[in-house]
């Protein structure tokens, strides 16, 4: 989501003592968190996170705090606040989550087990109604992947996604809640299971939260084109990475639509290009 103004001169807001006080966190601790959007300070004990949209924020504390099986997958534990709710001056926070990042692309097969441990669990929760309210960049590109709704951007790009929807055909897998973003969220630490975190919930088949990963592993970080057939693991899996390319070019042409290109964005299309001529191959 989209991340705070700075104010404090490291590129995050830091949280105020009204949210320190809520927390239980001294000011004198806490620090900023890296990694992530930069957005995240702890104090060594809790993360603290800026609450982009309180719906969803609440609905994943919620499923997180009834989690069934930390010895399946291992996800961050929720922390109330002073009184009682999972926010505090629009901030929520969360028991440090021990682990370091998976290293890509050495670890990359972790991710795939992560979210497949993950995805068993969340594959029994009820899919939440906040999914088709939110309004953000990455919920507009879901929907140009899933729902067809008009796709923007420059030529080079709307290029690619009519190339994509051009390829499109049903697909037979049902909906459940994924996770919209696991390449870069899994945490290995060494005696426990891995971890993930960083939630952002969509509603569709569970292959689309693996099919993301890849096509993100491959497009952004150097990932063989091999491993599209590495993960395939399902009938369905070669639209499901048509949609995936889908999701993220749509979310791009947003951003590209309001000249608010950043990082990796900026190239983003051109990256994709082969990707894309390769998916499409894989259909022919």
């Amino acid at each position: 989501m989209r991340a705070p103004e700075p104010t404090d001169g490291t590129g995050t807001q830091a949280p105020g003592p009204a949210v320190l006080r809520a927390f239980s966190v001294a000011e004198a601790d806490v620090r900023p968190l890296p990694g992530g959007q930069g957005v995240a300070w702890t104090d060594g004990r809790l993360v603290l996170k800026p609450v982009s949209y309180a719906p969803e924020h609440v609905w994943v504390c919620d499923v997180y705090s009834a989690w069934p099986d930390h010895d399946l997958i291992r996800v961050p534990q929720p922390v109330q606040s002073a009184e009682g709710g999972w926010t505090a001056d629009g901030w929520g926070a969360h028991i440090f989550v021990a682990g370091r990042d998976a290293v890509l692309l050495e670890e990359v097969a972790l991710v795939k087990r992560a979210s497949d441990a993950f995805h068993l669990v969340t594959s029994t929760l009820t899919p939440p109604s906040f999914v088709d309210h939110r309004a953000d960049p990455w919920a507009f590109g879901d929907r140009v992947a899933w729902e067809g709704v008009l796709p923007q951007g420059d030529r080079r790009a709307l290029s690619l996604i009519g190339r994509l929807r051009d390829a499109e055909e049903p697909v037979l897998a049902t909906s459940q809640v994924i996770h919209g973003d696991i390449l870069p969220n899994v945490l290995v630490e060494t005696g426990l299971p891995l971890a993930v975190i960083d939630w952002p919930p969509y509603v569709r088949p569970a292959g689309t939260a693996n099919a993301i990963a890849a096509t993100d592993a491959v497009t952004f970080r150097g990932a063989p084109l091999t491993l599209f057939d590495d993960w395939q693991d399902s009938d369905d899996w070669n639209q499901l990475l048509v949609r995936a390319l889908l999701y993220r070019l749509g979310t791009t042409g947003w951003f590209a639509a309001r000249d608010q290109l950043t990082g990796s964005l900026r190239t983003h299309v051109e990256r994709a290009e082969p990707v894309v001529d390769a998916v499409l191959d894989r259909l022919s």
